[in-house]
């Protein structure tokens, strides 16, 4: 009876492991992601995961802060 039980975690903790991804697969993921200088725009769903690879300056911030108040957002 705990036999199925005991099974279904096994291939449950199967798939979390294989759905894992390395810290160095993820870097490489990412550095590919952000080559693209538009995937580093502050509008960019890739840009906060992007500054940890190529943080902007504190003069790139303000611009991209005054840019983005300036259209309301």
């Amino acid at each position: 009876m705990n036999t199925p039980i005991l099974a279904g975690i096994a291939i449950s903790i199967g798939l979390i492991l294989a759905g894992c991804q390395s810290s160095q697969s993820r870097q490489a993921q990412l550095a590919a992601i952000c080559a693209d200088p538009n995937n580093r725009a502050a509008k960019s769903g890739y840009w906060s995961e992007c500054q940890t690879l190529y943080p902007s300056s504190d003069k790139a911030l303000q611009k991209d802060y005054l840019l983005g108040s300036a259209v309301g957002n």
